[in-house]
């Protein structure tokens, strides 16, 4: 049918194709009309025909903070009361998770030179570890958007402490990703998925 509207004889046929009575050049031809709308989408919307289904989730960055963190969420570091309070796990996936994205959040956010900062780092990987240790044996929780999306995020900035320690800033080239898992995150928490 392709060939006649060509004008052309197409002849190479593998031995499957030849019992189904379908040329290559019919199948290469079928496969890229069929990735063209998909192209098309993405073109239109920014997107990658991958993710041309979903729209982009960039959204602005948060700034960096020079400040020490924990002024910002008013506690004292030295107060063991306070730090158990602020960053235990409750045993409550939707208290716990959104606990770790703020913190993590701040984390991503501090700025060269802040005070406190290879303290707060090393608090809130250990906050990280106990999420993950508390809720990746659930399996009403695994299964949820939500917990994979923070779990990458998680990985990400797990592995900046590793390979870097908690004295370095995380940098800005991976900060993009980083933020748009954590966005992800409090979207699916706020649709309960």
């Amino acid at each position: 049918m392709l060939a006649a509207a060509v004008g052309t004889k197409i002849r190479s046929r593998t031995p499957v194709m030849a019992q189904h009575n379908v040329c290559e050049e019919e199948m290469e031809l079928g496969r890229r009309e069929a990735m063209v709308p998909a192209a098309l989408l993405a073109a239109v919307s920014g997107a990658s025909p991958a993710f041309a289904e979903e729209p982009s989730a960039q959204a602005a960055l948060p700034t960096k903070i020079s400040v020490d963190p924990y002024e910002l969420l008013g506690i004292d570091p030295e107060d063991k009361k306070q730090d158990k309070k602020e960053f235990d796990m409750h045993k409550n996936y939707r208290q716990d998770t959104y606990q770790v994205v703020k913190h993590m959040k701040i984390s991503g956010s501090i700025d060269k030179g802040a005070p406190k900062m290879e303290r707060w780092n090393k608090r809130v990987k250990e906050e990280m570890n106990d999420w993950v240790a508390l809720y990746r044996r659930q399996d009403a929780v695994v299964g949820r958007q939500s917990y994979y999306a923070l779990y990458s995020a998680v990985n990400t900035l797990a592995s900046h402490f590793t390979s870097y320690g908690p004295k370095f800033p995380f940098p800005n080239k991976r900060r993009a990703r980083f933020y748009e898992l954590i966005n992800q995150t409090e979207r699916y928490l706020e649709k309960n998925k």
